[in-house]
C-alpha cells in the first residue's frame, strides 16, 4: 500500500473519519466499487472533499476513487477490532514519521516531518492533529506532551435548574476534553473539536443519539 507523493495527509478531525467509516457501515459501501462525495451528505462540501482526500491518503481508495482492499474490513469491523486495523493503517502511512521516536519528539520536529507531505500553513496544523488525536485514540506510543491534549475528561454534566450538576447518567455521550480550541483554527474546525468522540462500543440507542447531535451540527454550519 504505496501512497502517492501527491496524496494529502488526512486533516479532517479524528472525529469525523470515523464518523465517515460509520456510515459507510450503517448504509452500506455502494455495489458499484466507488465512493463519491455524495455519500456522506450530512456533511459540508469542504469536508467532503476533505475525507476524499483522506480516504485516497490511507489508501482505502485509489485516485479514481474506486474502494481498495483495506477499506471493506475496516467498515464492517467495530470496537476494538476495527481500532486494531486503523492502527495497522496508521503505521503504514505515517511510518516515516513513526520512525523519528513520537515519544521524544517536538512540535516543531513534529511539523517539518509533515511539511515533507507537501503541507503547509492551516492544512499542516489540521494534519498533525488528526495524527495526535489517532495515535492518542490508537494506542500509538507517543509524547505525553501531545497525547495530554486529546485525553477525555469524562461525560458532560447535566445542569440542574439551581445549578448544581445532575448525577451521572449512562445514556449521556461522554465528551472529549474540554480543549481550548487550536490557532489558526477556523469556527467549523472548533464546532468540532468540542463535539464528542464516536467510540463504535457504544450502544445503539447512544450511538443514534451522537449521530441525531452530530448531523444538527453539521446542518447548522450550512
Amino acid at each position: 500500500m504505496e501512497t502517492s507523493p501527491q496524496a494529502t495527509p488526512v486533516y479532517v478531525p479524528y472525529a469525523t473519519l470515523i464518523t465517515a467509516l460509520e456510515t459507510l457501515r450503517t448504509h452500506g459501501i455502494p455495489r458499484t466499487g466507488r465512493i463519491d462525495k455524495t455519500i456522506w451528505d450530512t456533511q459540508s462540501g469542504a469536508v467532503r472533499a476533505q475525507l476524499l482526500l483522506g480516504f485516497r491518503f490511507l489508501g482505502l481508495i485509489d485516485e479514481q476513487r474506486s474502494i481498495l482492499p483495506p477499506l471493506r474490513p475496516l467498515v464492517e469491523a467495530t470496537g476494538e477490532e476495527q481500532k486494531a486495523l486503523l492502527k495497522a493503517v496508521i503505521e503504514d502511512k505515517y511510518r516515516d514519521i513513526l520512525s523519528l521516536d513520537l515519544t521524544t519528539i517536538s512540535q516543531g520536529q513534529m511539523d517539518e516531518a509533515f511539511r515533507k507531505f507537501g503541507v503547509s500553513g492551516s492544512t499542516l496544523v489540521r494534519a498533525t492533529r488528526f495524527f495526535i488525536k489517532a495515535c492518542t485514540e490508537l494506542g500509538i506510543p507517543i509524547a505525553k506532551r501531545f497525547s495530554e491534549r486529546s485525553k477525555p475528561t469524562g461525560p458532560r454534566k447535566k445542569k440542574t435548574t439551581n445549578g448544581a450538576a445532575s448525577p451521572k447518567s449512562t445514556e449521556t455521550i461522554p465528551a472529549d476534553a474540554h480543549r481550548s480550541p487550536s490557532a489558526g483554527s477556523t469556527w467549523e474546525e472548533k464546532l468540532l473539536e468540542k463535539f464528542p468522540t464516536y467510540d463504535p462500543s457504544w450502544p445503539d440507542d447512544l450511538k443514534a443519539k451522537w449521530f441525531a447531535g452530530f448531523e444538527r451540527l453539521m446542518k447548522s454550519k450550512g
